[in-house]
């Protein structure tokens, strides 16, 4: 083997393994910020839920005390 195609090998056996690790690394922080953003997205809505079911309630509690007054 001469000294170029030696260079070839090793550079195949660091190469390649690198470049199959990096992609490994790159879809898995993917995955990861995907799953992130999906449990952002679920959280913001149970937020909006919470919200609008404080407001049902602060109107219900509107109504009786309108019916307090009106009845006084």
């Amino acid at each position: 083997m001469d000294w170029s195609s030696s260079l070839i090998v090793l550079a195949m056996l660091v190469g390649v393994p690198a470049i199959i690790m990096f992609s490994v690394y790159k879809i898995v922080k993917l995955l990861a910020e995907n799953a992130r953003i999906k449990h952002q997205e679920k959280l913001s809505e149970l937020e909006i839920e919470k919200q609008k079911n404080q407001v049902k309630l602060l109107e219900e509690e509107n109504k009786k005390y309108d019916n307090i007054i009106n009845n006084s």
